[in-house]
């Protein structure tokens, strides 16, 4: 069986549009630390272990990744930073790159919306047309490989986003 953990970034600043600072390089607010704390919290107390951990290279997503990485126990030297996750993708072209990490069971995705969400909605039957900054859910598949994953065939297992521990 395989898991796929999504994640979306914790909040963040604003975009100045008469600063220099791209979207790109956009930061978490300290409320965004804070939520991605809870969430780890959470993933702790359910026992949740990611064996790999993906994120998108923006800023925002790196801190959010690191931030949960670091409150799992997770090392953060051993996250992925991919630009991929961060330009936009098909669930085609996402099941395409997961395939190539085979040997790991549980693995975490730290994006953005609207591809977070739609992943949740192209893999399985899940209702996540509304997933707030740092939500976070977790579909597993019924298959030994990556590659066997196809459309709607995934099982939400659960969804938290920080709001509901507030």
């Amino acid at each position: 069986m395989k898991r796929l953990i999504l994640v979306r970034h914790a909040k963040t600043e604003q975009l100045d549009f008469g600063s220099s600072k791209t979207d790109y390089q956009r930061e978490l607010k300290a409320r965004g630390f804070d939520d991605s704390e809870i969430i780890a919290q959470k993933l702790n107390k359910m026992g949740v272990k990611p064996d790999w951990i993906v994120s998108s290279s923006a800023k925002r997503a790196k801190q959010t990744a690191k931030h949960i990485a670091k409150h799992i126990t997770y090392d953060e030297e051993q996250i992925e930073f991919q630009r991929f996750i961060y330009d936009g993708y098909t669930t085609s072209e996402f099941l395409s790159f997961l395939e190539k990490y085979n040997n790991y069971e549980t693995v975490m995705v730290v994006g953005h919306n609207p591809e977070i969400a739609m992943l949740g909605i192209n893999l399985s039957d899940g209702d996540y047309y509304h997933f707030p900054t740092c939500a976070t859910t977790s579909i597993t598949f019924d298959v030994d490989n990556w590659a066997d994953i196809n459309a709607r065939e995934g099982t939400p297992e659960w969804f938290i986003y920080p709001g509901m521990f507030k």
